[in-house]
């Protein structure tokens, strides 16, 4: 058995009370289920950019630079494949957005950085941004088009790449990106502001899951018939392609020499789906609650999934 099984599930186990907390606001009484609202979209639009700038402040380095271009390798087949694993099954399986995105995106911001940063420490951050990047890139252009797009009918024109190309999260992985190839710093206060900030992109999530969990009954969860079949796509079936890959790709020379590099990108890939599809539901409003009980519920799993896919990993590439 991997000796990060048991300090991975800590971890897990330490963000669902954060869920459990959050849902305990909204069973008392302090708050509604709308309140979800206004976090999210600190969650989106503030918290997620500073996230991507602070991931990329850490001094370049020829070592530290080979190994974030492999994990932006890493992170690229696995983003790919899920994306088209997606497309491959919208119409046999009649994948919604919801379902669609819920299948393609991971928690890879707001589940997996602490769990990097508390298993393996903060200078692995950087390597959990390759798969951020990668993500958000994704997420902000193909996934806001199938949200947005099919909300208000908005075709694919110059204004609508426009305004993904202006988006928060997008803006910070250029600004990001052009501290991190020209060595450039921050003012040290507006530094530590950012990567203050950042650090609550966790918590926040987990509250907002929480409060999402509040404001339903928990047993209408299990009652979605669909739910198990996404879960399992999400949490099993795609990742296990991932491996596969990974496992077709490592004839390569030095392609696996690290693996703790690889393990850090590859909780990104096994990782609960994304709470952005959520929170993207919540502000467009487009079947909020199911999209809510897909992250609470594959979030539920990982204490389950992620010991299971880790032992798997084990087997396959060793």
């Amino acid at each position: 058995m991997s000796p990060l099984i048991f300090p991975l599930l800590a971890k897990i186990a330490s963000l669902l009370l954060m869920v459990f907390a959050g849902g305990m606001l909204v069973k008392s009484g302090l708050l509604k289920k709308e309140d979800s609202l206004p976090l999210s979209k600190i969650t989106v639009y503030l918290l997620s950019p500073c996230v991507i700038v602070s991931s990329f402040s850490i001094e370049l380095s020829e070592t530290a630079g080979r190994n974030l271009l492999l994990c932006f390798f890493y992170a690229i087949l696995a983003n790919f494949l899920f994306l088209f694993m997606g497309r491959v099954l919208r119409r046999p399986l009649n994948l919604s957005s919801v379902e669609e995105m819920s299948v393609e995106y991971t928690n890879c911001g707001y589940f997996v950085l602490p769990l990097v940063a508390s298993v393996f420490g903060d200078e692995y951050l950087l390597y959990v941004s390759a798969y951020i990047t990668v993500f958000n890139l994704l997420i902000w252009t193909h996934g806001l088009q199938l949200f947005q797009g099919q909300i208000v009918g908005e075709k694919r024109s110059a204004k609508f790449f426009l305004k993904i190309l202006l988006n928060p999260n997008i803006l910070a992985i250029l600004f990001g990106a052009f501290l991190f190839f020209t060595k450039l710093s921050l003012p040290h206060p507006l530094a530590l502001a950012i990567s203050d900030l950042g650090k609550m992109v966790g918590s926040i999530s987990m509250l907002i899951t929480g409060i999402a969990l509040g404001g339903m009954q928990v047993k209408k969860i299990f009652f979605y018939k669909r739910i198990y079949l996404i879960s399992f796509l999400r949490l099993f079936a795609l990742p296990l392609c991932y491996l596969l890959l990974i496992k077709a790709f490592s004839v390569v020379d030095g392609f696996l020499d690290n693996q703790t590099l690889f393990l850090v990108t590859y909780l990104s890939a096994i990782a609960p789906s994304a709470a952005s599809v959520a929170q993207f539901a919540i502000l467009f409003g487009k079947d909020e609650e199911y999209a809510s009980c897909i992250n609470i519920f594959t979030t539920l799993l990982t204490v389950v999934s992620i010991p299971i896919m880790v032992f798997f990993s084990d087997k396959i590439l060793t």
